[in-house]
C-alpha cells in the first residue's frame, strides 16, 4: 500500500502581544492545518513544556519545511532587540536563529514566509525577511489565506509552459547579434554552469589565444560576467575594460559599460564616505587612539552583548559582580553607552584586548582588499592587509598580515558585527556560527579570561 506523501511543516513564529492575538494565531494554525500544512505553534506544547524553550525553538526551525513569520510592532521590537531585559526573550533568541539561518543559507527558496494582519503593516516588515513574498491575514485571522497556503504546500495557482529543450550555450544569456559561440566557450561556460566557475573562468582565458575579434572579446566578456558572480570585482572590472579597449561591436560595448557602472556603483559603496570600509577605519582607529566608548557603540548590540557575556563569565565570582543577576547586567552593560558601575571595567577590559589583537594594524601602510565581500543582505566583510600583502614569521608562529572584520548595516550606519568570519551568538555561553567562506577563516579574535578574574579600577 503506497503512503500518503508527508503534509509540509510550517512554525509559525510571533510574539506573546496579548491573549487575543493568541488566540488569532491559533485560529490561524487550525486554518492552516485544515488546509493541509501541518502547522505548528508553541500553544500546542504548552500542556507539555519542554525542559528549554530555546532548544525547541532551534529544533522546531530545523524541522519545518517553512517558518511562518506573523509581524506586528511587538514582535518587531523583540526581534532586534528593542525590550527591556527580560521582555520578549523567546522572539528575541527565535530572531537571532532566523537571522542566522537567513544569513548563512544557500537556499534558492524563501524558508521564512512573513505575514502580517493588515496590509498597511507590510511597512513593519523587518530586513531581511521583507525582500520576499508577504501575505495577510487579518486581525482575527478571517483573511483569505489561499495564496498563503499554496506557497505553503507548493502549490501553483499558474502552471508554466512546457519546458523546452536545454541549451548550455551563454547565447541563451547573452545573445549579441552577429557573434556565435563556439562550441569551446559552450563548453566553458556549461562548467561554470555545473558549479566550478573558476575553473570556467580559465577555460576560457585558454581560448583566448585561438580567437579573434568579437568571437574574443564576447569570451572576454563571459570572463568578467563569471568573476563578478564570485564577487571578484577588479578581475571583472579588468575584463570589461579589455572589452572595451578590443572591441567595436555596440551592443558588447553598451553592455561592458553597463557592467562596468554596476561594478563602480558596488564599489563605491564598499569603500565610499559612508562605507564599511570606512567605518572599519574609523573604528580601527578608535581602537588605536584608547576612545573605549567610541570603540564600544560602534559595535552591533549582538557583539556588544557576547563581550559582556563572555567578560561576566571571566570574571565569576569576583565580589563586585555577585550581587548582579547575569543576565540583567549582561543587558545593561551591552547598550551603547553603558552608566552601569562596572561598565567603566568592562570598556577598559575589552579596549586592552583589541588594541593588542590590532597592535600591527596602522592606517598609513595598511588598506582594504580591492574585492567587496558580500555575506547576505546587510552584511560585508571588510579585509585589511598590509600594503605588501606579506606574512610576517615571529620564532615558531606565523602571523598572517590580515585582519577581517564583518560589518553590518544598521540603519544608515555601518557597525563592527565581529572581530572574524563568525556571527556571535548571545548566550551562556555566548557561542559563535561560522560564516561559510573558508577563504576568510583568519584573522580571529579569541579573547583569554582576565587575569584572576579581576574587575580592575579605571583612572581614565
Amino acid at each position: 500500500m503506497a503512503h500518503a506523501p508527508a503534509q509540509p511543516r510550517a512554525l509559525i513564529s510571533y510574539s506573546h502581544d496579548s491573549d487575543e492575538h493568541r488566540r488569532t494565531i491559533r485560529k490561524f494554525a487550525d486554518r492552516l492545518r485544515h488546509a493541509g500544512v501541518d502547522a505548528w505553534i508553541d500553544q500546542f506544547d504548552e500542556h507539555d513544556p519542554p525542559e528549554s524553550w530555546p532548544d525547541w525553538m532551534r529544533s522546531e526551525i530545523e524541522r519545518a519545511d517553512s517558518v511562518v513569520v506573523v509581524v506586528t510592532e511587538g514582535y518587531v521590537e523583540r526581534f532586534r532587540r528593542e525590550t527591556g531585559p527580560g521582555i520578549g526573550s523567546g522572539v528575541r533568541w527565535e530572531g537571532a536563529l532566523i537571522t542566522a539561518d537567513l544569513y548563512h543559507s544557500r537556499r534558492e527558496r524563501a524558508k521564512f514566509i512573513p505575514v502580517v494582519l493588515r496590509n498597511e503593516d507590510a511597512a513593519l516588515i523587518p530586513p531581511p525577511l521583507n525582500l520576499t513574498s508577504w501575505f495577510a491575514i487579518g486581525e482575527a485571522a478571517e483573511a483569505d489565506i489561499t495564496r498563503l497556503t499554496q506557497v505553503l504546500l507548493r502549490s501553483p495557482s499558474q502552471l508554466p509552459s512546457e519546458l523546452g529543450i536545454p541549451n548550455s550555450s551563454p547565447d541563451t544569456a547573452f545573445h549579441f547579434d552577429g557573434i556565435q559561440s563556439s562550441a569551446e566557450i559552450d563548453a566553458a561556460f556549461g562548467i561554470a554552469a555545473g558549479g566550478d566557475t573558476q575553473e570556467a573562468i580559465r577555460r576560457l582565458e585558454n581560448l583566448l589565444e585561438s580567437l579573434h575579434g568579437d568571437e574574443r572579446a564576447f569570451a572576454i566578456f563571459l570572463q568578467g560576467v563569471l568573476h563578478h558572480k564570485i564577487g571578484e570585482a577588479s578581475q571583472a572590472t579588468a575584463c570589461f575594460s579589455r572589452v572595451l579597449d578590443t572591441s567595436g561591436h555596440a551592443a558588447l560595448r553598451e553592455s561592458s559599460t553597463q557592467r562596468l557602472a554596476i561594478l563602480h556603483a558596488e564599489f563605491e559603496a564598499h569603500y565610499g564616505d559612508s562605507g564599511p570600509v570606512a567605518a572599519a577605519t574609523k573604528w580601527l582607529t578608535s581602537v588605536q587612539q584608547g576612545k573605549k566608548r567610541d570603540v564600544w557603540k560602534n559595535l552591533t548590540r549582538e557583539l556588544r552583548l557576547t563581550l559582556a557575556q563572555d567578560w561576566i563569565i571571566a570574571n565569576e565570582g569576583h565580589p563586585d559582580l555577585e550581587k548582579y543577576d547575569r543576565s540583567e547586567l549582561a543587558d545593561a552593560l551591552a547598550v551603547k553607552n553603558p552608566r552601569h558601575p562596572l561598565g567603566k571595567h568592562l570598556l577598559r577590559s575589552k579596549l586592552q584586548v583589541l588594541q593588542d589583537h590590532y597592535r600591527r594594524w596602522n592606517i598609513d601602510s595598511w588598506g582594504a582588499a580591492r574585492n567587496p565581500r558580500r555575506v547576505g543582505l546587510e552584511y560585508e566583510f571588510v579585509v585589511m592587509t598590509q600594503a605588501d600583502d606579506g606574512i610576517l614569521i615571529t620564532g615558531e608562529n606565523e602571523l598572517l598580515s590580515v585582519y577581517t572584520i564583518l560589518m553590518r548595516k544598521v540603519g544608515m550606519d555601518w557597525m563592527v558585527a565581529n572581530f572574524g568570519a563568525a556571527y556571535p551568538i548571545p548566550g551562556w555561553p555566548p557561542t559563535s556560527e561560522e560564516i561559510p567562506a573558508p577563504m576568510l577563516q583568519f584573522g580571529r579574535l579569541f579573547t583569554e579570561p582576565e587575569n584572576g578574574g579581576e574587575a580592575e579600577s579605571d583612572d581614565t
